[in-house]
């Protein structure tokens, strides 16, 4: 034993070790997340779920587990308990894939998401800031271009709320009138010629202003995109921000190895 002034220094293993949940609450974890995809993938048919007892014998796990993971999804907001139905979920969640749609194919059409209407907050002219510049491609600071800021809307439920800065001119061919879908649809009624995009996701919580557009409470999870939008010869000409609500979920899709093995110095 070491005198209580001689003990040793915790070591970073220690205190990382200290820090883990129990393994019951683990199990409880990984389970909630299986269930969250059964729900969305409609393994449960109508959104009932099972009873405690079928979930224990086809997950094979303890009974405080099982009650563990249905709390955890209760706390998530995606199931509640009623009488006479049991277990269901109540909060929809829409897979958003990370591709871009086929051209003329409207979005809604293509995700099943709900008819996809704008409700649109901005549209107007401006200088382009050198951050908006640096993303379009032969866009110097000043030049014009066209912010267009709107909430995308699915079966009327409020989304995700995007700020497009779209460049000259692939803007001067777009008419405001026809923005009544969805923004892809907009870009091809203009002839934008689009190939490709490319996307950066970052976890955050819900200022007071997105909280009123989205219709949730300031602090909810939320999730910000970053957007490039290509064109066919690979010219970056549309630059978004946008904040969507916590149920979407953006599927990216196949993801290519990085082969970096040809710029290796031999």
């Amino acid at each position: 034993m070491f005198p209580s002034d001689q003990r040793p220094e915790p070591t970073e293993s220690d205190q990382v070790r200290e820090s883990l949940p129990a393994a019951s609450h683990l199990s409880a974890r990984r389970l909630r997340d299986l269930l969250r995809i059964a729900l969305r993938t409609g393994e449960f048919g109508s959104g009932r779920l099972p009873g405690e007892a079928e979930l224990i014998t086809h997950f094979q796990a303890p009974p405080d587990v099982v009650r563990e993971a249905l709390d955890l999804l209760r706390t998530d907001g995606l199931i509640e308990r009623r009488r006479g139905l049991g277990t269901v979920a109540v909060r929809p969640e829409y897979v958003v894939s990370g591709a871009m749609p086929p051209a003329e194919r409207p979005f809604d059409e293509y995700l099943r998401l709900g008819r996809m209407t704008p409700r649109l907050l901005h549209w107007a002219w401006s200088p382009a800031p050198r951050v908006v510049a640096d993303q379009l491609d032969d866009t110097r600071i000043g030049d014009d271009c066209l912010c267009i800021e709107y909430v995308a809307l699915a079966d009327q439920h409020p989304i995700a709320v995007f700020t497009n800065y779209v460049r000259g001119s692939e803007a001067a061919r777009l008419d405001q009138a026809l923005f009544r879908r969805d923004f892809y649809t907009l870009l091809y009624s203009g002839g934008v010629d689009l190939a490709s995009c490319d996307v950066s996701l970052q976890a955050a919580l819900a200022d007071d202003y997105s909280a009123d557009l989205l219709h949730v409470l300031p602090g909810e999870p939320v999730m910000l995109m970053h957007q490039r939008i290509h064109d066919r010869a690979g010219r970056v000409v549309d630059f978004a921000l946008g904040t969507l609500r916590s149920e979407l979920l953006m599927d990216i899709g196949r993801i290519p190895r990085i082969d970096i093995t040809g710029s290796l110095p031999h």
